[in-house]
């Protein structure tokens, strides 16, 4: 198999981690998360003070950031991303963000050769959400209604939505590299 890059998308608790840990070992890619560790290490501070089309571009730099590290991964080996950009243009569109942005901006960005939406119940969800411990986007996340506008967001790209509501993420990947190569 050729080098491939896979992204994750899906709310918080959805079991995007787990899964995407479990494909990278399985056809021996890398995981890698999203935003990159250069950006990580300011999120937080970003998430709690920024406004909200500021947070957006950070977000949206990031993305252009991993992107870049990711096509470097690629040329070694398959990438599986646990979030890309459909996360970032999702979450502040669910949060009143009007994002507007011609194609053509996002034309030089790399793209993923498979993008799967990772559903999950919710209650089984939310309960993963409370093992782990919430944080703060988990938190704002979980507000009235931005859930399912997140998620309704996703749903207008119509990717391929695969359940993980088994709590059972080896088989949830087995389920996804089935896809790989059709």
């Amino acid at each position: 198999m050729n080098n491939v890059f896979i992204v994750l998308e899906g709310l918080s608790g959805s079991g995007k981690t787990a899964v995407g840990q479990i494909i990278a070992k399985i056809i021996g890619g890398e995981f890698y998360k999203t935003p990159s560790l250069l950006f990580d290490s300011i999120r937080d501070k970003i998430d709690r003070q920024a406004d909200k089309s500021a947070r957006f571009l950070f977000y949206l730099a990031g993305v252009i950031q991993s992107a870049d590290e990711i096509s470097h991964i690629l040329t070694r080996k398959s990438v599986i991303c646990d979030r890309y950009l459909l996360t970032t243009l999702c979450y502040h569109r669910a949060f009143g963000i009007p994002i507007d942005i011609p194609d053509l901006v996002f034309e030089p960005l790399l793209k993923p050769d498979y993008t799967f939406l990772i559903i999950c119940k919710d209650e089984i969800r939310i309960e993963r959400l409370r093992r782990r411990g919430l944080s703060y986007n988990d938190l704002q996340e979980r507000q009235p209604d931005i859930e399912q506008r997140f998620l309704a967001e996703y749903r207008k790209h119509n990717l391929i939505e695969i359940d993980n509501s088994n709590d059972n993420p080896k088989a949830t990947a087995e389920k996804i590299i089935s896809f790989l190569g059709e």
